[in-house]
């Protein structure tokens, strides 16, 4: 299976806004340029490992989250879901799943 660099880049852009950096400290902190993140999360450049695991590194996230080899439990986008619907009181969820729940249904 080869690797996917528009998920790996979108997965780099989640993590990124995440710690609410811009490609710009990003770039900084990796010793990388913004012309290279900024391809690096559209998925137009091919990181080696070694870049990576330093933009891994600096993310506080692991590497086979960015390629998305996980489970799709554990995929960044599922978290960040599950995440928010835990913040929410207890009504709320249950408001959100109905809506959700309905949406679905008028697909």
């Amino acid at each position: 299976m080869g690797i996917d660099y528009g998920t790996l880049g979108r997965n780099i852009y989640f993590y990124r806004k995440k710690k609410m950096l811009t490609q710009e400290e990003l770039a900084e902190q990796t010793g990388l340029s913004v012309g290279f993140i900024s391809q690096l999360e559209r998925g137009i450049t091919k990181p080696s490992i070694d870049t990576l695991s330093d933009i891994c590194d600096f993310l506080e996230c692991h590497i086979g989250a960015v390629l998305d080899y996980s489970e799709k439990e554990n995929s960044p986008l599922f978290l960040e879901y599950i995440e928010l619907f835990q913040s929410l009181p207890e009504k709320e969820q249950y408001l959100f799943f109905c809506m959700l729940k309905a949406y679905k249904e008028n697909l």
